[in-house]
């Protein structure tokens, strides 16, 4: 996946279960980092999460939900490779879902007014 630093990055995900079934994310917490692995980070989570909210991580439908990051967000990163990883709780089991480079490319335009 490729991202403009300092682009809005919203990211539409479905998940299915061993059967190939959508799985039902009702009760599932989602928690989501993107991480170039040497402390920067962005953490992002549901709204059942401590700290989480659906402007973050919103479940859409069964099966499906959105990660959201602000452009804010990404512009504070450096153009490089990051990793992103997805993980749902679902009671006591743990499933990572997403597990994949993330590039983030440098931008040309840096200014709101000329």
């Amino acid at each position: 996946m490729e991202v403009y630093r300092g682009d809005t990055l919203e990211i539409e995900c479905e998940v299915r279960d061993s059967n190939g079934e959508l799985m039902d994310l009702t009760e599932s917490q989602i928690r989501v980092e993107l991480t170039d692995l040497s402390g920067v980070s962005i953490k992002k989570a549901t709204a059942n999460v401590s700290g989480g909210s659906d402007d973050e991580v919103k479940v859409t439908g069964l099966g499906k939900f959105i990660i959201f990051f602000t452009a804010e967000e990404m512009g504070q990163l450096e153009a490089k490779d990051y990793w992103l990883e997805v993980e749902i709780t679902q009671g006591d089991k743990v499933f990572t879902v997403i597990q994949e480079k993330v590039r983030v490319k440098e931008d040309i335009i840096a200014w709101n007014s000329k």
